[in-house]
């Protein structure tokens, strides 16, 4: 990734951190600056927009269809998975999502939650979102399930942050993304 992409992504994470948080239910949309009068409209559409968009890659995964999963990243992107492995372009980001539908998470089941969306000007936005996966046959090496599910079938846990860029043709873009996985409670001995 050039410097240069690096240190705009840097900014508008540690801007977004800035900005104090206000929960409505703890699932929100805000300017970072509400200067101007269609900011509220303007944050409803792109709120309505990026939660589709999330919306669109959940109904993807429980297809196991990885070219429309991976259909909104920029070719530029950058990705980090679950592992800490970075992966650069729309080429490898398809790559990696294709082998994972073809092994261990072909039979597997994403529910998604948005917790917030902040809008860092009118054509820029960061998702915080929750993946609950379920039906896997298999973890990556290193990962357990955060959880047991109701059927007694562990269930991983990821913390997705997606920087989204607006499109000349109004269509949101992931920009850059980083999965986290949510470890089970530590439990002391």
């Amino acid at each position: 990734m050039p410097v240069f992409s690096s240190t705009i992504i840097g900014a508008l994470v540690a801007m977004a951190i800035a900005v104090p948080f206000s929960p409505t239910n703890g699932l929100e949309t805000r300017f970072m600056s509400d200067s101007t009068h269609g900011a509220a409209a303007s944050a409803a559409d792109a709120d309505a927009d990026i939660r589709a968009l999330i919306a669109d890659q959940a109904a993807a995964w429980n297809r196991h269809d990885a070219v429309a999963w991976s259909s909104r990243f920029v070719p530029e992107a950058e990705f980090i998975n679950i592992l800490g492995t970075p992966f650069s372009g729309k080429p490898a980001i398809d790559g990696i999502t294709t082998r994972i539908f073809a092994s261990i998470f072909k039979d597997s089941h994403d529910s998604v939650t948005v917790q917030k969306i902040m809008l860092i000007s009118p054509d820029v936005a960061i998702a915080h979102y929750e993946h609950a996966v379920s039906g896997y046959t298999a973890l990556p090496p290193g990962i357990q399930p955060s959880e047991i599910g109701a059927d007694g079938k562990g269930v991983l846990r990821t913390r997705m942050v997606y920087v989204l860029r607006r499109g000349k043709d109004g269509k949101w873009m992931i920009v850059n993304g980083q999965n986290t996985a949510i470890l089970p409670a530590f439990k002391a001995p």
